[in-house]
């Protein structure tokens, strides 16, 4: 299963707040954390989106190919 670059690019900038957040003054830390779990959430949206469009384009290849028989 192949995933898609908009997953990837949520996750990535997960991974970047997260090492951002030691540096980050702690006043701000708040910031760090909803970006973080913004990106996860877009990351894991995207990502079933992704899953969900394979399975139908799947399925309606094999209809198709069913039907021509």
């Amino acid at each position: 299963m192949n995933v898609g670059p908009r997953p990837l690019f949520f996750g990535l900038l997960a991974i970047v707040c997260a090492v951002l957040l030691p540096f980050t003054p702690s006043e701000f830390r708040w910031v760090d954390w909803a970006m973080i779990v913004l990106a996860l959430f877009w990351a894991v949206m995207l990502g079933i989106e992704e899953i969900v469009q394979a399975r139908d384009l799947a399925r309606r290849g094999e209809r198709s190919s069913t039907r021509s028989r």
